[in-house]
């Protein structure tokens, strides 16, 4: 018997039937995809599969990825392609993909040893497609910055909490992405995971969200967060708008919780994230804005779940914040206050 395919046939039959693909897109992280995959050979959970899409670097990455794969026992995939961006790598990385279910991660972060098999239990409890956990935010030391925590099943703060606007720190139903055809905007767009979060909440039936902390995102000077742009040419306006539009809820209740959550986005995007943004990119981000909210929320001002008093696992400056966009868009100030608000 030929060992080398007796020994290839045994793995091809394991990652045809893995429970979880867990997909990495990976660019220049020979700093810290050691520990990434340290934390995914710990897991207590071991019927998966890592799917590594190495998106064109040009340090050492791919050169330690092939040495942990000689030198450990995790099942990694590795595809090396030219650099397309990380969406265009995470959809390919669903193409790949042959577990039952698929978390994504980034390639800097790291994950505590029970992560997936808390994700997993409760999605095969209560049969969910999507489930959520909290999440840390650390220093490259491990110092934490900040600790977000899912606390409450099926309230609109299990995604409107900062951050969480994620695809990180969950877990998907393989088949609810596939007959959905769920993709990432491609062509170098920030914050392409909005969308994507968006779409899944409220397309999918069964959502959980579970009281522990198992993500751990590393801020850095190079991380997306941190060194995004904010330019016009490279936000998914398309995108958002047939995700809008082709998501809107029929029933009444999460109808107004999807508006609560494109109001929460908008704001927190004007406000928070397009402080690196020129005058010119905040006008054209804010008449966006305005035209999504007339366009499919005409009733926004009405939404049950603004105010101060409302939603109060949300933080104060959030809820404040939300009121405020609401209450410049209503005056036609939307634009200036946003420019202003940035520049302080």
């Amino acid at each position: 018997m030929n060992i080398w395919k007796f020994f290839w046939d045994n793995m091809r039959k394991k990652m045809e039937n893995v429970e979880i693909s867990v997909i990495i897109p990976v660019y220049n992280s020979e700093k810290f995809i050691v520990k990434c995959l340290d934390s995914l050979e710990k897991q207590s959970m071991k019927d998966m599969e890592v799917i590594l899409i190495n998106d064109g670097s040009t340090d050492r990455t791919e050169e330690l990825i092939l040495q942990y794969q000689r030198e450990h026992r995790l099942c990694i995939r590795l595809f090396t392609r030219e650099n397309a961006g990380q969406a265009a790598a995470r959809n390919f990385g669903m193409l790949q993909a042959s577990g039952t279910y698929i978390a994504f991660m980034d390639s800097d972060d790291y994950v505590e040893a029970d992560y997936l098999q808390r994700l997993y239990q409760t999605a095969q409890q209560y049969q969910s497609e999507v489930v959520t956990c909290g999440y840390r935010s650390v220093k490259p030391d491990g110092t934490v910055l900040q600790t977000i925590s899912v606390s409450s099943f099926g309230t609109v703060a299990d995604y409107g909490r900062p951050g969480m606007f994620v695809v990180w720190g969950k877990l998907f139903l393989r088949d609810f992405l596939i007959r959905n055809q769920f993709r990432f905007p491609e062509g170098g767009m920030i914050y392409e995971d909005v969308p994507f979060s968006l779409e899944t909440k409220f397309k999918a039936k069964n959502v959980k969200a579970i009281a522990y902390i198992g993500y751990n995102y590393v801020q850095h000077s190079h991380s997306t967060m941190s060194s995004a742009k904010v330019t016009c040419s490279r936000f998914p306006f398309d995108k958002m708008d047939e995700v809008i539009r082709n998501t809107l809820p029929e029933d009444p209740q999460r109808r107004n919780r999807f508006e609560f959550e494109v109001l929460h986005f908008f704001t927190g995007f004007l406000f928070f994230f397009c402080r690196k943004a020129r005058k010119e990119d905040i006008r054209q981000l804010s008449s966006f804005a305005v035209k999504e909210l007339n366009t499919y929320f005409p009733q926004y001002k009405k939404n049950p779940y603004l105010g101060l008093s409302k939603e109060k696992e949300l933080p104060l400056v959030h809820r404040i914040a939300i009121w405020i966009f609401v209450q410049t868009v209503r005056l036609h100030m939307l634009n200036s206050f946003a420019f202003a608000f940035t520049r302080l």
